[in-house]
């Protein structure tokens, strides 16, 4: 097969090399800059437009493209772009009507309530203009957004204020904040049924990490609900294979509502801890099903212990930071970590990956340990600007 490759995630991580033989098939990859992390002797080609530039990409790479079997593209930057392309080539795969539902949080939301999904309450910027709710929070969210980039919270006159504010009514959408406990449930969907599936929590939240706060997830027993309000989600959302990223919340009444999805591999820690908790490699599931339009049955194991990673952010600072971290202090459930005195992230480009963060690193214990311990690192850590 002809494999191109729109590259993005670090190599390290998901291994194109173990799921596809390098040798026997053409791989091409197509990559943002000159400085990729790529081994040695790999064919590539620095994209040279905009990421998202669909007609851009496919009159500079025809080439490639035309040839291509699969095109494969896993992060959730490049989803709909790789989409896109598959269907000016006829490359098979997932299409902009598979993907959109996926990716675009306002279809999302439409799709959700139409089954009768529960979800927080939200509004097209014109339903929100024309009839504004009383009082409360609520979030202005962009439909294609991601790592909570461009999100924006306050009350219902700020927010008002907000889409006045030269805010593109078709690219965003209004959503009620609900107070609570926001849970993360990682895995993958095989013939419509529910493969290898973790439930976790976040100390903090990814909103809290986008302006500087440290983020951690911890493992959990898994809820009925919460998985009853999966499985729900994605038939709804029309995703019968694959891996997901799904977040919901248990608000203080104890329902859990549905927040959002993503069909790919969640990102930071995910699956590290995923693969330590069940022996699946979530990347390896997720490329399975990309290169091969199929995934094969992969019991999870029963491991007694829980995980949770962690991720401290440095995209928010102009200035380096120093981050005063002790790994004695935590003894045995620190299972790694990784500190950086120079971080490559870059001020105001959000990245959960080790290379770009000051410290990140994973926990062990049983779940009430991963959960007080990441308590214990992500607000007792003291990062002091150098």
């Amino acid at each position: 097969m002809n494999i191109v490759i729109l590259h993005r995630i670090p190599f390290s991580k998901i291994r194109y090399d173990l799921a596809v033989d390098h040798a026997r098939h053409t791989v091409r990859y197509l990559t943002p800059t000159t400085s990729d992390d790529l081994p040695d002797g790999l064919e590539r080609r620095v994209i040279g437009v905009r990421p998202d530039d669909v007609r851009a990409l496919a009159k500079r790479h025809a080439d490639w493209l035309s040839q291509a079997d699969r095109l494969i593209a896993r992060s959730e930057y490049d989803l709909l772009t790789a989409a896109c392309l598959r269907e000016e080539f006829g490359i098979p795969g997932d299409l902009p009507a598979d993907v959109l539902p996926l990716r675009d949080k306002w279809l999302m939301r439409v799709r959700a309530a139409r089954a009768g999904i529960a979800q927080p309450a939200f509004w097209s910027v014109e339903e929100f203009r024309r009839r504004p709710p009383g009082g409360g929070t609520y979030l202005i969210k962009p439909r294609l957004g991601a790592s909570s980039t461009g999100i924006e919270t306050g009350d219902a006159g700020q927010i008002a204020d907000w889409l006045e504010a030269g805010v593109d009514p078709d690219e965003v959408f209004v959503e009620e904040f609900v107070p609570g406990e926001i849970w993360n449930i990682d895995g993958y969907v095989r013939d419509g049924e529910i493969g290898a599936v973790v439930s976790s929590v976040y100390v903090g939240d990814c909103l809290g990490f986008a302006h500087g706060s440290p983020l951690g997830c911890a493992q959990a027993p898994d809820e009925p609900e919460a998985l009853s309000l999966l499985r729900a989600t994605l038939r709804a959302l029309g995703q019968r294979d694959g891996c997901f990223n799904f977040e919901c919340i248990r608000a203080a009444d104890g329902r859990f509502l549905f927040l959002e999805t993503g069909g790919r591999v969640g990102g930071a820690g995910v699956a590290e801890t995923f693969e330590l908790r069940t022996g699946v490699d979530l990347y390896q599931k997720d490329l399975e099903y990309q290169l091969w339009g199929a995934m094969k049955e992969a019991p999870p194991l029963t491991c007694p212990d829980y995980y949770g990673w962690f991720v401290f952010p440095a995209h928010h600072r102009v200035r380096p930071a120093t981050v005063h971290f002790d790994p004695a202090r935590f003894g045995g459930r620190l299972r790694s970590f990784v500190v950086n005195d120079r971080p490559a992230s870059r001020y105001g480009q959000i990245s959960y990956a080790p290379g770009a963060t000051p410290l990140s690193g994973v926990v062990q214990g049983t779940a009430e340990e991963v959960r007080r311990t990441l308590r214990e690192i992500c607000f007792g850590t003291e990062v002091v600007e150098r």
